[in-house]
């Protein structure tokens, strides 16, 4: 488990990285123009603009855990929209992890009081503004066992919604290793190039999927996603042991919203994709010869199959779906809080 409040700053004693940070944010931050070769992401949904650097690694929406998990503590987590990974081998044999840096959207903090209130333990939280946007930031850090992750976490209210930026650096503590088997890792230059990365987000467009959003976390059936505020996520289908190791359903959720009902369902114990192609048949769902590829990571695949929408992932098929007041699925295609479901899904 993480270790929480101030005990969580003591595992790996973070404290020097920290000042290396500090250092970093008042002096080469400011520095100019970004160089070049690196790129450019825009979030269609909401309206930010950030560049980055060959040796990093996009993963855009909400990553896959396996797939970013370098280190024991990820550097990315259910809140994030836009994930930026550290990709170069510099750093081996050492007792570096990972690094990287997040765009989180935190939908719990409903007020700009409760955005800028940054968990940063004994270290003071400062202001700064960044291509005209006025952010809070303090350097936050948490550890478990052996290893840690800190950094400094950016956050600004902007329309409605709390937007962090938090840069991250994991290792493990350099004491768990036996005396001279590995070098002490130097996150000078890591720390240099995530705040360079931090002072080229601005916001350049339109806010598509502003406030009015909550998050439902469901660790047994439909994992993370958002729903309209207001309405209420409700059990279709209730788990059981019997049904994990059945032909049906596993569970279900689902809420409705101006006459429409959402549903997830969740096929569990599917030991492949063979497998689930066969559920699908046998199920009266469309199977995946009329279903299209969406996308794909390296450990899900995401299709649209007529009115359905499945997201599986190795052994859990996730099956997204809209009905009417008679119960008939229907078409989710331009339904804006459908498309905002979707895009927030985030699988157990």
């Amino acid at each position: 488990m993480v270790c929480g409040g101030s005990e969580r700053r003591s595992v790996l004693t973070l404290n020097a990285r920290v000042f290396v940070c500090v250092a970093v944010l008042t002096t080469i931050c400011r520095a100019g123009n970004v160089p070049t070769g690196w790129q450019t992401y825009r979030s269609p949904d909401y309206g930010f603009v950030i560049d980055y650097p060959a040796n990093v690694t996009f993963y855009p929406g909400h990553p896959d855990y396996d797939e970013t998990q370098l280190s024991f503590i990820p550097i990315c987590d259910t809140t994030t929209v836009a994930c930026f990974q550290y990709n170069g081998s510099e750093y081996e044999g050492t007792n570096f992890e990972a690094a990287g840096l997040s765009i989180n959207v935190l939908r719990d903090m409903r007020t700009e009081h409760d955005c800028d209130k940054i968990d940063t333990g004994s270290h003071p939280i400062k202001t700064e503004t960044i291509n005209g946007i006025k952010f809070h930031y303090g350097i936050t850090g948490e550890g478990a066992t052996s290893h840690g992750k800190g950094g400094p976490a950016y956050r600004a209210f902007h329309q409605g919604v709390c937007f962090e930026i938090a840069s991250a650096i994991a290792a493990t503590n350099i004491g768990a290793y036996d005396p001279g088997a590995i070098k002490q890792f130097n996150s000078t230059k890591l720390d240099e190039l995530l705040a360079k990365m931090v002072h080229t987000f601005k916001f350049a467009g339109p806010l598509k999927d502003g406030p009015g959003w909550k998050v439902y976390y469901d660790n047994m059936c439909g994992g993370v996603y958002e729903y309209p505020e207001g309405e209420t996520v409700q059990t279709t289908v209730e788990y059981s042991d019997a049904r994990f190791f059945s032909d049906d359903i596993a569970c279900s959720r689902h809420f409705a919203h101006d006459g429409l009902d959402y549903t997830v369902a969740a096929k569990v114990n599917l030991k492949d994709k063979n497998a689930f192609e066969s559920w699908l048949k046998s199920s009266g769902y469309p199977d995946l010869s009329k279903a299209q590829l969406v996308g794909s990571s390296k450990y899900c695949a995401e299709y649209n199959a007529d009115f359905y929408y499945y997201i599986y992932c190795q052994a859990t098929a996730y099956i997204l779906s809209v009905s009417d007041a008679k119960h008939a699925v229907v078409e989710p295609h331009g339904n804006p809080v459908f498309r905002h479901w979707l895009n927030s899904f985030k699988g157990n």
